[in-house]
């Protein structure tokens, strides 16, 4: 397969990195800056005869991630599959004391550069292969989650946006979901135990209790994508699908249609 990472050196896009790098897929990562790309090329020991492009890429700039996609259009014409994983948690802070240039940042990592990615890639000529593009919920986006509106609000927005561009992207080739990861050891939950006194007493346990399981986790996202990207799982699109709680592995027929025809595994009052 062919396959794109935003955020190759984050917890999420290295695990997955590495494992698709594994199985001899043919790889584009994308990371934030130079030092990084060494890093990363270092990490994953890659050779010139791996089928593996690192370039640095400024998810803050958006002119700079459409050309991006335009120097690498011959890659993202034929992939198969595309995954952001970039993520920023934001201020945290109740909602009356955030600092707006703050909050904008989190906007521009956590929706807008989702947002760019899809417009860029419905605007190449239709294919005639599937693509599965994986974007990345998180905590606060079905629950009130404290001090964390930045991020919350960030997140919900680009979950009703895969909800909006499944519908609206007329290209029947392409597949777009976004997965709930759960908690993983990562620097984001460093920042969280560091502002421990602004965060809940019930999410720190959670953290405490759930953070040594973080490969067993991450092993859960990963056989999310590849059930999405099977002949079963590719009719699933526009969705907001948890690693931990939902067990695609089991889904059968019957269900998938059945959620493809409803309003589950969406953003909805009442069901």
């Amino acid at each position: 397969m062919k396959i794109i990472i935003f955020g190759a050196t984050g917890t999420i896009g290295n695990f997955l990195s590495k494992r698709y790098l594994k199985e001899n897929n043919e790889l584009l990562l994308f990371v934030k800056d130079q030092k990084s790309k060494k890093k990363l090329i270092k990490l994953l020991n890659l050779k010139k005869s791996d089928n593996t492009i690192v370039d640095n890429l400024n998810i803050m700039k958006k002119n700079f991630i459409k050309k991006k996609i335009d120097k690498y259009s011959f890659f993202f014409k034929k992939s198969d599959l595309i995954i952001n994983a970039t993520g920023d948690l934001g201020e945290i802070k109740d909602i009356s004391n955030l600092n707006f240039k703050k909050f904008e940042k989190t906007l521009n990592i956590n929706f807008f550069s989702n947002l760019i990615i899809l417009q860029k890639i419905s605007k190449f000529k239709k294919r005639n292969k599937r693509l599965s593009i994986i974007f990345f919920s998180g905590g606060g986006v079905t629950s009130y989650r404290k001090n964390f509106s930045a991020y919350s609000i960030s997140k919900l927005a680009l979950v009703k946006l895969v909800e909006m561009a499944s519908k609206e992207i007329k290209d029947k080739f392409i597949q777009i979901n976004a997965i709930s990861p759960g908690i993983i050891q990562s620097k984001m939950i460093e920042k969280t135990l560091k502002n421990r006194k602004l965060v809940a007493k019930e999410e720190i346990k959670k953290i405490k209790l759930q953070v040594s399981s973080s490969y067993k986790t991450l092993d859960k996202i990963y056989k999310v994508i590849n059930f999405l990207i099977t002949k079963k799982g590719r009719k699933i699109s526009g969705k907001l699908i948890s690693s931990k709680w939902d067990n695609v592995e089991n889904w059968n027929r019957k269900k998938i249609e059945k959620l493809c025809k409803s309003e589950l595994y969406s953003i909805r009052r009442v069901q």
